[in-house]
């Protein structure tokens, strides 16, 4: 804290007061007791539960999604509501871009785990979270909205296999077209 302000110098109170960071977060303090008591009346108790079943059924949806992969505990009673997951073929940071399109919201990156995804071996990973404030229908747009990204990226996922057909008949047609022009020199 300062003790004197001048247009050419400062003059600081003595320590410890000198380091003080100045007024306090009241308005922190005052939105702190409001969440609390805004939780207390639903009781954490409802709030885990609603978690926990919001969870459950985000995990047997995605499920059913072909070439994306959860990271973390598949059993929702040794989860959080929050889930990451990778769509093969798409990076975390469009998958989001084009959620968001659809009025989802998701996170992309490395969600302060970089050591987590170096080990994962993945870059980055997109994250969904869920609370009191999400619903089963909030889930269904998601999946609707991975499905839209499967579409998008349809191309780049089948690419392997596109390539593998390609040399298929590549190769059928070298080994047809020297055969005959073996056959007439």
């Amino acid at each position: 804290m300062i003790k004197e302000v001048y247009l050419d110098k400062t003059i600081y109170k003595p320590p410890p007061h000198k380091f003080e960071a100045g007024t306090p977060n009241i308005s922190g303090a005052i939105g702190l007791g409001a969440a609390v008591d805004y939780l207390s009346q639903i009781g954490m108790d409802q709030v885990r539960e609603h978690e926990r079943e919001l969870v459950s059924y985000a995990l047997s949806s995605l499920s059913h999604l072909s070439n994306l992969n959860v990271y973390g505990p598949k059993d929702p009673e040794q989860k959080g509501g929050v889930i990451s997951f990778s769509l093969k073929g798409a990076h975390p940071h469009d998958i989001a871009e084009i959620l968001n399109e659809e009025n989802i919201c998701i996170r992309s990156g490395h969600h302060c785990a970089m050591p987590l995804h170096t080990r994962l071996g993945v870059n980055s990973t997109s994250r969904a979270s869920f609370y009191i404030y999400n619903t089963k229908e909030d889930v269904d747009k998601l999946i609707e909205g991975l499905l839209k990204v499967k579409k998008i990226f349809k191309a780049q996922l089948d690419l392997p296999e596109l390539r593998t057909k390609v040399r298929t008949k590549l190769n059928s047609f070298l080994s047809s077209f020297l055969k005959a022009l073996i056959i007439s020199s």
